[in-house]
């Protein structure tokens, strides 16, 4: 196992995993873990012995997302260009799983929020503990999605459902995200890991060059360029950080009570 800071990588035949190691923080995305994941993801695309990838979470959550301390930070700070940086190195991480030549599964193994849920809407397939749930609060804390979330969930669920849960922020149980299409299948807690490999190697047992096509054509099929819907996400956030409701988010969130937005008039 090759750990990276917050990030754990390790071989298993062909199949490699990525650990999210941060369970102290429910595996929040802080410091150089961004980054640390992109560059997991090239080296196991650069490693010819690999087929598969499997992106999971260590201890009970998948990923909550970005830290709020560091959040926080940014803001107290009026730290625009730091704050443009963590969105861009976001992006850069969903860009690099689009154009990667291998599936890449995730195996949510709890609360997957946020960034976090973003990140599960990159992989190609989602495999889910009955303990799992998944949400998109970005509205909660002032901000808009990012690292693709506003381009893959109208694309999997549609757009009616996509509205409700950005709109709300609600976090979807394991079972209501199957029957919503969000994950491919949810299985008992104990027996995760070993359906995500079983899953894996039917992956690469097929033949090596057709999966390459066969994945490309499908991420493909999404019609709307991947850059642009990313880019957009971009400049919504730095909207949004210049927004007096993003404060409010925080320190709401941090205070564990109710956020009270929109009392600045259009929230700047």
């Amino acid at each position: 196992m090759n750990d990276t800071r917050g990030i754990l990588t390790e071989r298993d035949g062909a199949i490699a995993w990525i650990r999210i190691n941060k369970p102290e923080r429910l595996n929040s995305f802080s410091g150089t873990m961004r980054e640390d994941l992109e560059a997991a993801l090239v080296a196991l695309e650069n490693d010819d012995q690999v087929r598969c990838v499997i992106i999971t979470g260590v201890g009970r959550a998948f990923s909550t997302g970005g830290d709020v301390t560091v959040m926080k930070e940014l803001i107290e700070n009026g730290d625009v260009v730091g704050f443009e940086a963590l969105v861009r190195s976001g992006a850069r991480v969903v860009q690099r799983i689009d154009d990667m030549t291998k599936p890449v599964l995730a195996a949510i193994n709890g609360p997957a929020a946020g960034a976090g849920a973003c990140l599960a809407l990159a992989c190609d397939m989602r495999i889910a503990s009955e303990n799992a749930s998944i949400g998109f609060g970005f509205l909660r804390v002032g901000l808009h999605p990012d690292w693709g979330g506003s381009y893959f969930l109208p694309r999997l669920i549609g757009p009616a459902l996509a509205a409700e849960f950005t709109y709300t922020g609600e976090m979807i149980s394991a079972e209501r995200g199957e029957m919503f299409g969000i994950f491919n299948r949810v299985v008992p807690s104990g027996e995760l890991e070993a359906v995500a490999r079983s899953l894996a190697g039917q992956i690469v047992a097929a033949p090596a060059a057709v999966m390459i096509d066969v994945r490309r054509n499908l991420r493909r099929s999404l019609h709307t360029p991947l850059a642009t819907a990313l880019d957009a996400e971009v400049h919504a956030q730095l909207r949004a950080f210049r927004t007096a409701d993003f404060r409010e988010g925080i320190d709401s969130f941090m205070a564990k009570r109710a956020p009270r937005f929109g009392r600045h008039g259009n929230g700047k």
